[in-house]
């Protein structure tokens, strides 16, 4: 099975895990802060993580695309279902705690990779060997160098909302949940590097406008 498995499929496994742990972080927040019993019914619910699986072990004889489209649609419905315990007095806590996990998980692929990512190109090739943006088919981030400091950082189309609509969250906190990660993220690869949103389809615009500075 492995030889049908090209470098595309992993890639895209890769950052499914890393939204995975993400969702696991937000759990474990609301399991240690007054939602214990709900949040571990979606926990049990959402079944066996994928951390440490071998893809072509658990693709077993399914189709690859149907395969991972479906682990997708089934993380991003799991967090959706997590951020959906949240009160809203509370949802400013697990906004730090996501741009927390997004800020480790940058300063951990810096330290293995041995360095800072050095310019704009640099540091969004990570970006885009992260973040979670649906199919490789499916429209995703539309970047455009600005200048030698500032980057571009534009969606026409947003993947997760038919996914975030299977549960009660508002698509508006999750797409705060999104990009606070991508903030953490960010300034964990190099704290001189900002992300800053813009407009956001969730909010009602045409389009996603952000900018990433270095």
């Amino acid at each position: 099975m492995s030889a049908f498995l090209g470098p595309i499929h992993h890639w895209l496994f890769n950052k499914i895990q890393f939204m995975e742990d993400r969702s696991f972080a937000v759990a474990s927040y609301l399991q240690e802060n007054g939602s214990k019993e709900p949040a571990t019914l979606k926990v049990n619910e959402y079944g066996e993580r994928l951390a440490g699986a071998d893809l072509g072990e658990i693709l077993g004889s399914n189709s690859i695309h149907n395969f991972l489209y479906g682990l997708i649609s089934k993380v991003e419905i799991f967090e959706a279902g997590l951020l959906e315990l949240v009160k809203d007095e509370k949802f400013d806590e697990v906004v730090k705690v996501v741009e927390n996990h997004g800020k480790g998980v940058g300063q951990k692929l810096v330290e293995h990779k041995g360095s800072k990512p050095a310019n704009l190109e640099e540091l969004y090739q990570l970006v885009a060997d992260t973040q979670l943006e649906g199919m490789p088919c499916d429209p995703g981030a539309e970047v455009n160098l600005l200048d030698q400091h500032n980057m571009a950082y534009n969606h026409t189309n947003c993947n997760h909302i038919p996914n975030w609509e299977y549960t009660g969250c508002s698509n508006q906190k999750m797409c705060r949940i999104h990009n606070a990660w991508l903030g953490g993220f960010i300034s964990g690869l190099n704290e001189a590097a900002e992300y800053k949103v813009e407009k956001t389809i969730a909010d009602g615009a045409p389009s996603c406008s952000a900018k990433i500075t270095l």
